[in-house]
């Protein structure tokens, strides 16, 4: 790499393809380059053992291949390595503030004498520097700010400008600085003016317009158990205990595979056993059932977050479909550095497990995240397909083809929603859903039946905890509706009468297991209103009832 003295006071910059070419030199330990890239992506700040920051970057540009295919390639003709889609940077310093933290995606960083250096693990070519047998492993160091003995400052040093196309590029705009003197020419405008406009076309290989996926790279709903994976996904919440975040809500419109109810916990998900009460399944719900989501009551804010309703107007519909996956934060401190609510990002090296018969993700002490401009494009068109063609379970068997039908219902003509898309919706309504059954109110059986007492006569009265990749919903079932759910067990008197109670018992099995012992989804429709003795404007609490829906005796 020419110097800037050698080159007539000029830098004399490397495209990041010609970066990653560099050949290994005999007996010199580290050369220097000066390069430009585009963030793609940036990792959150980390304390080393020895008391440093690190961050890593990734960048990219027009000159890297969009057509990496991992160890499958070979290197073209003069080529020593496979361009990769993106180049690594690790950046050190002693203050945090010295890296590059404003970064985002999409922002063009330059770097003055960034160390390229080459690097064999376990090898005793190790110590030597170049020419030994083995092909070095190349690596890219970016050493910022005053050294560890506070006599020297790094070679290194980087400006970053921000990667909005509409904005006036001169040493002045740049967003951070390693040093108050930087170089700025009108070739450094034009290659940053040059980078913003290719970023923003078609062609472009990075974010936002990426269409690379990693090798580990999932949609939620391919999560596989105790496999290491990572996702691109949207925060939706952060639940905290005791003042310390607990789980994270993340999204990316897809479902997360159901869990049989007898599926045993992951241990490393189970609660701490000093804990006074352990939780169970964690669903993210933006609004409770009993709140009825009229524009008074979202402009009063009072039970609508400002952020969740930021975020629900953001979104639209596409919120109604996916679900909210919870990532449980297991032995790591996540107070300093947290994902906040409503950003993109791409969490790396997450763990699957399942915790209340509901499969989670647990976020561990070698886990990584780094904020992203927006979801996945892939993803996001996956979205907007299931958006447009209504599909509300991507787990569920095709209704009236391959489902059990173990219940059938009276209106077909009611839309099909989800749990969360229904709790979004103004009462008065009518819903379809594709739901599993969880659990019963009376816990016991005997006593889903009462008398009236005005009428003297015996009436069903229970709930039914349903639930689907969204949300879970507590529905009421009604006397005149509890005698056609339970069609032929007419209510009576369940002490006196075990035929009866038995054949209830074999029902709600039936209801919790599938008509298969397996698959349990079943369709209901239920209405949401204000009971006439609760419409004032300050108590506007909703009813959930099943209607119209009944258990095909066949089935069972």
């Amino acid at each position: 790499m020419a110097s800037k003295r050698a080159t007539g006071g000029k830098y004399e910059y490397l495209s990041l393809a010609e970066l990653y070419q560099i050949e290994e030199k005999t007996n010199v330990k580290t050369q220097r380059a000066h390069v430009y890239g585009i963030v793609a992506e940036k990792y959150q700040p980390q304390i080393t053992r020895s008391g440093d920051t690190y961050l890593k970057l990734k960048l990219f540009d027009e000159s890297l291949n969009s057509d990496y295919n991992g160890d499958e390639m070979k290197p073209r003709k003069g080529m020593k390595r496979v361009n990769p889609p993106f180049i690594e940077i690790a950046c050190f310093a002693n203050k945090k503030e010295d890296l590059p933290i404003l970064a985002q995606v999409g922002d063009v960083i330059r770097f003055h004498r960034l160390e390229v250096s080459f690097y064999r693990p376990n090898s005793r070519n190790n110590q030597h520097y170049g020419g030994g047998r083995e092909e070095g492993t190349i690596q890219f160091v970016a050493k910022i700010g005053q050294f560890t003995n506070g006599n020297a400052y790094s070679k290194t040093h980087f400006v970053l400008f921000s990667g909005e196309p509409a904005q006036i590029v001169d040493a002045d705009s740049a967003k951070q600085r390693s040093s108050n003197d930087i170089t700025f020419t009108d070739e450094d405008q034009q290659r940053i003016e040059n980078l913003i406009a290719w970023k923003n076309t078609p062609e472009c290989l990075g974010m936002p317009k990426i269409a690379y996926l990693g090798k580990y790279d999932r949609r939620i709903q391919d999560i596989q158990r105790e496999r290491n994976y990572d996702l691109h996904v949207k925060i939706l919440d952060v639940g905290y205990r005791d003042g310390y975040p607990e789980v994270i809500f993340v999204w990316d419109g897809s479902d997360a595979v159901p869990m049989s109810l007898s599926t045993p916990d992951f241990p490393q998900l189970v609660d701490d056993t000093n804990q006074a009460e352990a939780l169970g399944p964690m669903y993210w719900l933006p609004i409770d059932q009993d709140i009825n989501p009229t524009q008074d009551v979202i402009e009063r804010g009072q039970d609508f977050p400002p952020s969740t309703r930021r975020m629900l107007e953001e979104m639209g519909d596409a919120v109604s479909y996916g679900s909210a996956f919870p990532v449980y934060i297991r032995g790591f401190d996540f107070s300093d550095e947290m994902p906040k609510k409503g950003q993109w990002v791409k969490l790396r090296n997450l763990t699957a497990g399942v915790h209340g018969a509901q499969l989670n993700g647990a976020f561990f002490a070698n886990s990584k995240w780094m904020v992203e401009a927006k979801g996945h494009p892939t993803w996001l068109d996956q979205v907007q397909f299931r958006q447009k063609a209504n599909i509300v379970a991507n787990w569920a068997p095709n209704v009236g083809v391959d489902a059990p039908n173990v219940t059938m219902i009276m209106h077909p003509q009611v839309k099909w929603d989800t749990i969360r898309s229904a709790l979004l919706k103004e009462a008065p309504n009518r819903h379809r859903l594709y739901v599993r059954a969880q659990k019963f109110w009376p816990e016991d059986e005997k006593e889903w039946c009462v008398k009236n007492p005005v009428t003297n006569e015996w009436e069903y009265v229970f709930k039914i905890l349903v639930e689907d990749a969204t949300g879970v919903l507590r529905v009421t079932v009604s006397p005149e509706e509890g005698k056609y759910f339970l069609r032929g067990l007419p209510p009576c008197d369940l002490s006196a009468n075990r035929a009866t109670l038995h054949q209830l018992r074999t029902r709600k099995h039936t209801l919790l297991n599938g008509s298969n012992g397996t698959d349990n989804w079943i369709q209901i429709c239920v209405r949401q209103y204000l009971p006439a003795r609760k419409r004032t404007r300050g108590n506007e609490k909703r009813t959930w009832e099943l209607f119209g829906t009944a258990m095909v005796r066949e089935k069972l």
